[in-house]
């Protein structure tokens, strides 16, 4: 371990200052004393439950890292929940001894499975601490099942502090113990987990607990502190670029840190010129960790991915895929005598001679159609070069014979013209002639849908589930809602970032020369993301303050907000300073928050 940090396995039984700060969170600093206290104090009531395998839910990054301390002293693992769907949570509850969730939190799902809160009880006097054994299982976390169910990946604490230990190598030097640390990616995932918790943790840099719905409430709370850094990814760095108060940040912004997807070099170079440094991009994946990193220079041509320190990239498997070994991997083959085991991942690459890499898309979306293979990121990589397109991305349903692909296609200015100008069928026959000069027409794409932007998720990556969605609305006639882009949410906020889709089946009527969607469609739509909330159907007693404030039309992009206070669900749909609606409802009965 580098002399500036502290391993996570010997963080409590070495100690810092008790008044060293840790976290950040509405309730104030909480410090290394408190940390310690906590722990403690959860430790206990897990080792009265039981130790074993305990499902962590939690939207506090604070009460994260203390219900991950408390598992690991207690000789237990915890389970990271990569969200709260219902099928997810059922899934998980089957084989754990109990859960630890933030207080207010509890679904029907888990039954009558043990609880327990992380910051529920007052904190231990003076509680002792043994080392961990970093052999030891630590976390066991889930793939995001993009490419189909999500699989169960362990970690070791060895994988995590040695990972650790070459970020601070690698990105360190910019920071100092007071730079605090902020993230819109969750915890609960791989790379939210350690660049916002045990990174922080181990480094002794404060983090904010809290993940903020959007920039307008993350940027004044960075603005706060004299030094900072930033955890996000794609999606969020391109609605921040957006706004005017992002290059306000610059003076204390030490470094951008994205991952999840690769970063459009535009902007890269918006970032750059807005904060005065270009993000830090980091690719991987939940069964490797981190494998490689760049940082694309203004006006440069820079999108080799750099390999970090302790990975070393082997020669390029016969379909281009990339092998790796690596101290961080947890899956995979071992190899006798060399440091860390040996994984295959499903992103071809080309190597450089100077051990640096291009990214060429995924090996493992190749499809076959009647007698003819095709590649889908290769389709997607061609279409992408059409003055219609930004983005592409496919998806192949059906067998044999039976198989069809159909497009998700983010349009530029120009096809967006067109789509207006000409219509969906001009745009899909000038994109289909487009393809002729390479493909057969039975490989063309039989379906086409046309997005502002690809759906992601929180870690900005976009599922196969989220593109059957749309191209599956779109096959079945007018839709009834809007399309969901992304949703984020904590105990008493929810947004959700949507489009209004061309062929909604309520503008019908509404109306003939200027089609709008109807307040009381976007009162539903309300209800809808009420009900997520809430974890049951809203019974509301009234209806206060209720205003329409500007029409909602089709190709509309928004955001919808929902938040309880106390008996009210306060409501807004908005995009930056333009309202469409907004208003309140008075709730009969509380139920109790299930976010």
């Amino acid at each position: 371990m580098s002399r500036d940090l502290t391993p996570i396995s010997r963080l409590l039984y070495e100690g810092r200052p008790l008044d060293a700060p840790v976290a950040i969170d509405r309730h104030g600093v909480r410090d290394f004393a408190d940390l310690r206290g906590r722990v403690g104090a959860l430790a206990e009531q897990i080792a009265r439950r039981g130790p074993g395998r305990w499902l962590v839910s939690t939207e506090n990054s604070y009460g994260c890292a203390v219900a991950l301390l408390a598992l690991a002293h207690t000789g237990s693992k915890a389970v990271l929940a990569p969200n709260r769907q219902p099928d997810m949570l059922r899934r998980l509850a089957c084989d754990v001894t109990g859960a630890i969730l933030d207080p207010g939190f509890r679904a029907r799902e888990l039954g009558s499975l043990p609880t327990l809160h992380p910051l529920g009880s007052a904190p231990h006097s003076n509680p002792r601490f043994a080392r961990l054994d970093r052999g030891a299982p630590f976390v066991e976390l889930l793939t995001s099942g993009s490419t189909g169910e999500g699989k169960p990946i362990p970690k070791a604490l060895r994988h995590l502090e040695d990972e650790i230990e070459v970020l601070e190598e690698n990105f360190g030097a910019a920071c100092s113990e007071s730079t605090r640390v902020f993230s819109t990616v969750s915890h609960q995932h791989l790379y939210g987990l350690l660049f916002r918790v045990l990174w922080p943790l181990a480094a002794g840099r404060p983090f904010r607990s809290e993940t903020f719905l959007h920039p307008e409430e993350l940027f004044p709370r960075m603005l706060e502190s004299d030094s900072f850094v930033l955890a996000t990814t794609p999606v969020h760095l391109r609605r921040m670029c957006s706004l005017d108060g992002f290059s306000h940040l610059r003076a204390g912004c030490r470094a951008l840190f994205s991952s999840g997807s690769p970063l459009e070099s535009d902007t890269a170079t918006r970032v750059a010129e807005a904060v005065g440094t270009a993000p830090y991009e980091i690719f991987g994946s939940t069964e490797t960790g981190g494998v490689a990193w760049r940082q694309q220079k203004p006006g440069g041509s820079a999108s080799a991915w750099t390999p970090l320190a302790r990975v070393h990239i082997e020669p390029p498997q016969a379909d281009g895929r990339l092998v790796l070994r690596s101290p961080f991997v947890s899956v995979g083959s071992a190899v006798a005598g060399e440091d860390g085991q040996r994984f295959a991942m499903a992103d071809r690459i080309e190597a450089h001679p100077d051990g640096s890499f291009d990214l060429l898309g995924r090996s493992d979306r190749v499809v076959k159609i009647g007698d003819k293979r095709l590649s889908l990121p290769e389709m997607e990589q061609f279409l992408e070069r059409h003055r219609f397109v930004s983005e592409a991305r496919l998806v192949a349903t059906g067998h044999g014979t039976q198989t069809r692909v159909g497009a998700v296609v983010v349009a530029t200015t120009a096809g967006r013209n067109e789509l207006r100008s000409q219509g969906r069928r001009a745009v899909a026959s000038a994109l289909s002639e487009h393809l002729g000069s390479y493909w057969d027409r039975v490989l063309f794409p039989r379906s086409w849908r046309y997005v502002d932007e690809l759906p992601r998720d929180a870690q900005g990556k976009t599922s196969r589930a989220a593109l059957e969605s749309i191209l599956r609305n779109r096959s079945r006639g007018a839709r009834t809602s809007p399309i969901l882009y992304e949703e984020l949410r904590d105990a008493r906020h929810l947004q959700r970032r949507m489009e209004v889709p061309p062929d909604l089946a309520f503008l019908d009527g509404h109306f003939e020369d200027m089609p709008v969607v109807a307040g009381v469609v976007q009162v539903r739509w309300v209800m809808d993301a009420a009900t997520v909330l809430l974890g049951a159907p809203p019974r509301v007693a009234s209806m206060e303050a209720l205003k329409f404030h500007s029409v909602l039309r089709p190709g509309d992009a928004f955001y919808l907000e929902v938040e309880r206070d106390g008996d009210r669900l306060r409501f807004r749909l908005f995009d930056g300073d333009r309202m469409f609606s907004s208003g309140r409802f008075r709730l009969a009965s509380a139920p109790e928050s299930k976010a």
